[in-house]
């Protein structure tokens, strides 16, 4: 299993909330030989690639004694397994007292993980894993980095912006790479050639991605990177959504689809970058890149080589939540939860203690 780094204040309770803390206390003392079975579960209407369960078991184990873990259970699902609404992805039986406190803890590990990682599944149904970089790195929390960059793994990514993103990844095929950010042509008071030659120095001219819509015109820009850069591995493309090119404009198209990273702009990038012999060129596109957007992409046949992508696969649009729902492996549960499985179907789950 992925190595997870685990805070070692989880184990006093720091993280918990505190209902639970107070409900640990009262079972140890009042109730502290029922067994109970602690069903985790999603209610989203289509099927989740579900992630986060190797770490939510490697928690447990990190936070229990040996005596303790030998007297609980634990069946589920894989992480990248594709599980249906209401089905148990996680099962804890044993002593509440055990793993009580936990429960929120572990609501919220499966919640990030599995938003991130199905994020990425249901993006690459539209695209092929090696058109896709995952750019979420400046969206959120930098200490997520590892972990989001984990589950966005499980979930079919394969190129990251940053070493912490693959940190937690054991995978020869997936590589850290990135683009010229605007930053660079700024110091180069605006000429991207002068930029363009001082990072081929660096790094060498088949890692150069040029970002070209610094001035705000792609068609100018691209005419200039002609005159002395004709073999650059890619163009990048990051126009904001209320912004309208200048060539675009020349050209006299001013509808308000045309704005930001569009279909039209993406067609008039790949017809100058081959009317200047740049034809082997990629072209890359990033700002707020969406399932929605690919799919207008693809409608209108946009010749795209790669998708820079970030907070779209970062939002958290999967929840779960953990119910108690046996008692000394008879049904007991608040109304309307249940064991949404044949109890003598646990032991068909995949074992994890």
């Amino acid at each position: 299993m992925t190595k997870f780094k685990f805070d070692k204040k989880i184990k006093t309770g720091f993280y918990s909330a505190s209902y639970f803390i107070k409900a640990t206390k009262i079972v140890e003392k009042y109730k502290p030989n029922e067994n109970v079975c602690m069903q985790f579960v999603h209610f989203n209407k289509l099927p989740v690639k579900v992630c986060g369960i190797n770490e939510s078991v490697l928690l447990l184990k990190s936070v229990l004694t040996k005596s303790e873990l030998k007297k609980i259970k634990i069946y589920g699902a894989k992480d990248g397994d594709l599980v249906k609404s209401a089905i148990p992805v996680l099962l804890i039986i044993g002593p509440y007292q055990y793993f009580g406190k936990y429960e929120n803890v572990i609501d919220g590990i499966l919640a990030r993980r599995s938003s991130v990682c199905n994020n990425c599944y249901q993006m690459l149904k539209l695209i092929k894993p090696n058109q896709l970089i995952y750019m979420a790195d400046r969206t959120d929390d930098y200490l997520l980095q590892p972990y989001d960059g984990y589950s966005a793994y499980i979930g079919g990514a394969k190129h990251f912006v940053t070493q912490a993103s693959v940190s937690l990844i054991n995978d020869s095929k997936v590589t850290v790479t990135g683009t010229m950010p605007h930053a660079l042509i700024q110091e180069f008071d605006g000429n991207l050639n002068q930029a363009i030659n001082a990072y081929a120095k660096e790094y060498g001219m088949t890692k150069v991605i040029a970002l070209v819509d610094y001035h705000n015109d792609i068609g100018n820009e691209i005419k200039i990177i002609s005159t002395k850069f004709k073999n650059i591995f890619a163009i990048r493309i990051d126009t904001s959504s209320n912004m309208l090119d200048e060539g675009l404009k020349r050209l006299g198209i001013n509808k308000q689809s045309a704005y930001g990273v569009s279909p039209e702009l993406i067609k008039y990038a790949r017809e100058t970058l081959n009317r200047y012999g740049m034809n082997n060129t990629k072209i890359v596109v990033s700002s707020g890149i969406n399932n929605e957007k690919i799919i207008n992409f693809k409608k209108h046949k946009s010749p795209i080589d790669y998708y820079g992508v970030g907070s779209n696969l970062i939002t958290r649009n999967v929840h779960f939540t953990a119910d108690l729902v046996l008692k000394n492996y008879h049904h007991e549960a608040k109304t309307g939860r249940k064991l949404f499985i044949p109890l003598k179907k646990i032991e068909k789950y995949f074992r994890y203690i």
